[in-house]
């Protein structure tokens, strides 16, 4: 049933290829809005009747055979709205779609082997959303079908997004989405400071994030081995570099640089996250620095939660770092330590599949603030640890 529901995916994006090779054209369009959202109610439907199907005679499917992997990937499902971009937040009560966001969504479901879902995701990003003079923008309105998006092009905004389609040129080897590839690898190479191979944050804003060239470094990395491209993946390690030569002092890896190029000294999670799954168990101290540092219980619905939180000052429990966490204590073969991590964020899944962003409010540095909102990116965690798949593989 399961490889079913696949064709389905299949079939359904085929046909929409063949009825519009141009999306963008306003005659076709409205159709197409109208026939995908029936097609994505089939597959959310089909989806449930195998849920149900599975409950009754127990039968062990890979993909889907844990309750809340299942459920998390039917969340996503109903998730991708309007022109086929993902609704990051429930609660936000707006329309509101981060390219981050669908990044980690079209991984997600790569990851569980529904690439019909992922495709959707990256045609309307390749092809139906307007980017601006250099890529894309922060985020859209996933009810915009004129493609309009808003905020910043941003160097990890951006990287991610590159991963995504690379693993699904490797997967799927298929070069579908080459020029957008391209572009964005170009973009991110822009950025690149020659003094310290680092990729600053955007075009106009100089400091440095660890995370973003840990996810700049995979992508650009992979894209030029994917396509031979031998310039790429020398930029890429002039980045590697950067990392295990200015970010990590021994014990953990720092935030980044700020403006001023001095070390950001701030305590966060997703660096040690991101880093050991990048560089796996050499650098497991780490994952001990964050437990010490940055762990925290909290309570959900009266039950005690045990995970990490964004920063060092311990106000909420944040789900998608607490999985990541989670995901690097796999990677270093670990897995005791990393279904107990899993076990504790699965305590705030909700009836519809989702995973809150936090267990309650709390803030994550200067320009954002945790909610306990049911999100995207948590439940993408959820699903790559399921999968024991890491969004930082290099080919």
């Amino acid at each position: 049933m399961f490889y079913g529901i696949l064709w389905l995916n299949n079939w359904r994006f085929n046909t929409k290829r063949v009825l519009s090779p141009d999306a963008t054209h306003g005659e076709i369009r409205p159709f197409l809005l109208i026939w995908e959202e029936k097609m994505r109610k089939v597959n959310i439907i089909c989806l449930s009747f195998m849920f149900i199907f599975m409950n009754t005679f127990a039968w062990a499917i890979t993909e889907v055979e844990d309750k809340n992997d299942w459920m998390a990937q039917n969340f996503i499902a109903n998730q991708i709205k309007g022109i086929g971009l993902v609704d990051s937040y429930q609660e936000d009560e707006s329309n509101v779609s981060y390219v981050y966001d669908n990044a980690l969504a079209a991984i997600a479901c790569m990851a569980a082997g529904n690439f019909g879902l992922a495709k959707e995701i990256l045609d309307t990003l390749s092809s139906e959303v307007k980017t601006t003079s250099e890529v894309f923008s922060q985020s859209y309105y996933y009810s915009d079908t004129s493609g309009g998006g808003s905020g910043t092009s941003y160097a990890g905004n951006s990287a991610w997004i590159l991963q995504a389609f690379n693993i699904y040129q490797k997967q799927r080897s298929s070069r579908i989405y080459y020029t957008m590839q391209k572009k964005l690898a170009d973009f991110l190479i822009s950025l690149q400071d020659t003094s310290d191979g680092a990729l600053r944050g955007s075009k106009s804003e100089y400091w440095k994030s660890a995370e973003s060239n840990i996810a700049a470094y995979v992508a650009l990395k992979n894209f030029g081995r994917l396509n031979n491209l031998k310039t790429y993946s020398e930029k890429a390690d002039k980045i590697k570099s950067f990392l295990l030569n200015k970010m990590w002092n021994g014990t953990y890896f720092y935030k980044g640089l700020t403006e001023s190029g001095t070390v950001d000294t701030e305590k966060v999670t997703d660096t040690q996250s991101l880093g050991v799954l990048l560089f796996g168990s050499g650098y497991s101290n780490a994952l001990s620095w964050a437990e010490s540092n940055l762990k925290v219980t909290d309570y959900y619905n009266s039950q005690a939660v045990t995970g990490f939180d964004f920063n060092g000052d311990l106000d909420t429990v944040w789900l998608e770092g607490t999985l990541q966490m989670a995901l690097a204590y796999y990677k270093i073969n670990n897995s005791s330590k990393g279904n107990s991590y899993y076990n504790e964020a699965v305590k705030t899944a909700q009836s519809d599949g989702a995973l809150l962003l936090a267990t309650n409010e709390g803030s994550a540095g200067e320009y954002w603030t945790l909610q306990a909102w049911r999100a995207i990116a948590p439940t993408s965690w959820l699903i790559m640890y399921y999968c024991k798949f890491s969004p930082l593989i290099l080919y």
